[in-house]
C-alpha cells in the first residue's frame, strides 16, 4: 500500500515544521500536476514538467556497491515509488524522497586594521570548503511499522569509509563534486507516524585526493 503525495508532505510538516512545505515545493509542484490540489498559504508553485531537479545520488569511491538515491519517480502517478531500494546502480529505486540541503561557504581570509585609521587590510587566501546539512524523512509504506531496513540503510551510508560522489543539479551548480559525511548524524521519531522517521548528518565538501592526504 502506497502513500499519497499529499500524505508524504503531512509528514514533511510534522517533521520539521510549516517550513518545510515551502523549502520542499518540488513536491507540491508534483502533486499538482498529478492532479491533486494542495494550497499552502505564500507559496507559489508553477506548472513544470521538470520535477527532478531535487533528486541526488551519493556513490561511495571505496565500494562500488554503497549506492544511494534519493528522489521521486515521477512516472508514477499514486504514490512515491522511492521505498523500493534496491542496491545496483542502474536501478529504478530510490532510498527516501529529496532531502532538504543547505549550503554555506567562507573564505579563507586575515582581516587585519590599520592603526588609528578606519581601514583594514583584507588578506584572500581562497575559498573554504562548503559546509553542508542534509535532512529528511524515511517511510515505510507497505507495512506501516517503524522504517528499520531504511535506517540502518542510511546509517551505513553514513558509517561507511571514504567520500562520495555525488550527482544532483544543485550540487552541480555549486560545483560540489565530491563530499565527506563528517558528524551530527542524528536519527529521529516523527510524531503521530509509526512509519516514519526523520534524520539529519553534515556533510563537507572534499575531493578523494584531499580526503587521502589528511587520513595518511
Amino acid at each position: 500500500m502506497g502513500i499519497k503525495i499529499s500524505g508524504i508532505i503531512e509528514r514533511y510538516n510534522e517533521a520539521f515544521g510549516v517550513t518545510a512545505q515551502k523549502v520542499a515545493p518540488r513536491l507540491v509542484q508534483l502533486a499538482n500536476l498529478e492532479g491533486i490540489n494542495i494550497n499552502l498559504p505564500g507559496l507559489d508553485v508553477y506548472s513544470n514538467d521538470s520535477t527532478d531537479f531535487a533528486n541526488v545520488t551519493f556513490k561511495n569511491s571505496l565500494d562500488s556497491d554503497k549506492v544511494y538515491r534519493f528522489g521521486v519517480n515521477s512516472s508514477d502517478n499514486k504514490a512515491l515509488p522511492f521505498f523500493k531500494f534496491q542496491s545496483t546502480q542502474d536501478s529504478q529505486g530510490f532510498l527516501a524522497p529529496p532531502p532538504m540541503v543547505s549550503f554555506k561557504r567562507g573564505k579563507h581570509a586575515v582581516i587585519t586594521p590599520i592603526d588609528r585609521t578606519g581601514y583594514e587590510v583584507i588578506e584572500n587566501f581562497g575559498l573554504r570548503s562548503w559546509q553542508i546539512r542534509m535532512q529528511g524523512i524515511l517511510v515505510d509504506s507497505d507495512s506501516h511499522n517503524y522504517p528499520q531496513r531504511l535506517v540502518k540503510k542510511i546509517t551505513e551510508m553514513f558509517e561507511a569509509a571514504g567520500t562520495y560522489a555525488v550527482e544532483g543539479t544543485i550540487w552541480d551548480d555549486l560545483d560540489i563534486q565530491e563530499v565527506f559525511f563528517k558528524d551530527d548524524y542524528q536519527i529521529s521519531f516523527v510524531e503521530g507516524y509509526v512509519d516514519t522517521v526523520k534524520y539529519s548528518v553534515s556533510l563537507i565538501s572534499t575531493s578523494q585526493a584531499e580526503f587521502i592526504v589528511q587520513g595518511q
